[in-house]
């Protein structure tokens, strides 16, 4: 009986960070404003601040190895960056969070 108990809270425990992550925006987080051209096809990235604050430190992030600069807009981030595996594509290339591809746009790049 423990042990449903605890399997029951953990399964609500990870349902609601997945949901988090879907979340509407609050204080901290950040839509990227895209200033490429064409970009209007394309909805502006979203980082959910607060997701990753919740799970990680502030240097995990804000160091010279991932690059992102404290001091919002002063980090140029593209796809390109990104694919190679600079700034988000630290963590997301599959592991230890999803992977940037087709098939994933619409959990950073939605309306």
């Amino acid at each position: 009986m423990k042990r449903l108990i605890t399997l029951i809270i953990a399964i609500l425990l990870l349902a609601s960070l997945a949901s988090a992550s879907f979340a509407d925006p609050v204080a901290g987080d950040i839509t990227f404003v895209r200033k490429t051209k064409g970009s209007d096809d394309v909805a502006p990235a979203f980082f959910p601040h607060w997701v990753h604050r919740v799970k990680f430190k502030c240097y995990v992030c804000h160091n010279k190895t991932v690059g992102f600069i404290m001091k919002a807009g002063s980090t140029p981030i593209d796809m390109d960056a990104i694919e190679d595996g600079k700034f988000c594509g630290e963590c997301h290339k599959g592991k230890p969070a999803f992977a940037v591809n087709f098939e994933t746009c619409n959990r950073c790049h939605r309306k």
